[in-house]
């Protein structure tokens, strides 16, 4: 099956020389004119490769960004544009910041000559791992951890950290996680991938308690892990190998947890607090169940979404949600966390606000073990 391409622009000439160039690079070549077509049309997005305009009638390539972020789209986006390179520098500059696969700028008026080296650009990249080798990577211990330190806001000191995960693959190097957490959860390994996580996280756990480090680890964990055949059982089972105070683990769980059977969703977290863990519910006002699962799950934590924190020192509007987020965390007695802090005015925001807990890449970006290890030596621990 060929490689696919989106073309997405409002110049029906720039559509059909795109597609016939694209074409003869062996793409199957779809278009788009504007912002309001991929809405009713999403499908068109499950492609290798989307070539975008900047401007486009009410909306712009920046607009297009943003929904494509929410998305979680994994294309790489090669803007193609009419605009200044100085417009075209402060839009790709957008889309990485949101972690998008932005290749970079081409001109309309080169679109002949050089829509080729783009292209090269792409053959010439590492081909996205396939299920099978994500699943032999599981098997064969390539997935590891990066922790992203947790900071008390109010006292500087680190409380603990998230565990995220890498895949260090022998002949592609080190993979991240948007490269293969879709492809895990369209196959069905996520269940196994977040065992392993869970290991990895209590045997880090297990060393640091062992050393006098009173520092938590909060992982991630998904709606399939919840509704796992014998999940408990074995949870008890991986708990058993290690010695360490269950206090100190907190599982974060997305919006969409439990909302096909919210009564079972409460029964398995239950039983999960019973043997200590803490639960984060991750993700905060970002899905329509927000409150539902607030009142009927039994959360200890809420975790400030970063599309929130990281807008407070610029958007009013993002500012007072999030505000408010932390008044209603500690109205129902929750610890609250916000992630995604990238500047000291954010900080010192949510430090006013009395925000309990923080973290983002102004604090530290996601580390390594041994560089968490010397990161920490300069730090302030808590006691």
């Amino acid at each position: 099956m060929p490689p696919s391409a989106l073309v997405i622009d409002d110049d029906v000439d720039i559509q059909l020389l795109g597609k016939m160039l694209l074409s003869r690079h062996g793409f199957d070549v779809a278009t788009a004119g504007c912002l309001g077509e991929l809405a009713r049309q999403p499908g068109l997005l499950n492609t290798h490769l989307i070539v975008l305009d900047f401007g486009l009638g009410d909306f712009t390539g920046l607009d297009i960004l943003d929904y494509l972020y929410d998305l979680k789209i994994l294309a790489p986006i090669l803007l193609l544009s009419s605009c200044s390179d100085e417009t075209a520098a402060h839009a790709i500059a957008e889309g990485k910041a949101k972690g998008l696969k932005m290749l970079g700028f081409l001109p309309k008026a080169k679109l002949m000559t050089g829509l080729g080296d783009f292209i090269e650009q792409i053959e010439a990249s590492p081909k996205p791992p396939s299920v099978g080798e994500l699943a032999q990577a599981i098997k064969q211990q390539h997935i590891c951890l990066a922790l992203q330190p947790k900071l008390s806001l109010a006292t500087g000191i680190v409380v603990g950290a998230e565990a995220l995960v890498r895949w260090e693959d022998p002949t592609r190097g080190t993979i991240y996680p948007d490269s293969f957490i879709p492809l895990a959860e369209k196959s069905g390994l996520m269940v196994p991938l977040t065992w392993c996580i869970l290991e990895l996280a209590f045997a880090q756990l297990a060393d640091w308690h062992a050393r006098g480090l009173p520092l938590s680890i909060a992982v991630n964990v998904p709606a399939a892990f919840i509704k796992a055949e014998n999940m408990l059982s074995m949870f008890d089972t991986l708990c058993g190998k290690y010695p360490i105070d269950m206090t100190k683990v907190t599982l974060e769980l997305t919006e969409s947890v439990g909302v096909e059977c919210l009564g079972y969703a409460r029964h398995i977290l239950d039983e999960l607090r019973k043997r200590g863990c803490k639960l984060a519910l991750d993700d905060f006002g970002t899905g329509y169940s927000s409150l539902t699962q607030l009142y009927r799950l039994p959360f200890d934590e809420l975790k400030l979404d970063r599309s929130f924190v990281s807008f407070i020192d610029s958007e009013p509007n993002a500012q007072a949600i999030t505000l408010s987020i932390v008044e209603l965390g500690a109205r129902l007695g929750m610890s609250v966390v916000a992630e995604g802090i990238e500047n000291a005015e954010q900080q010192t925001l949510l430090t006013k606000a009395k925000c309990p807990v923080g973290q983002g890449y102004f604090i530290s970006r996601p580390l390594a073990p041994t560089q968490f290890e010397k990161w920490l030596g300069h730090q302030t621990m808590v006691a």
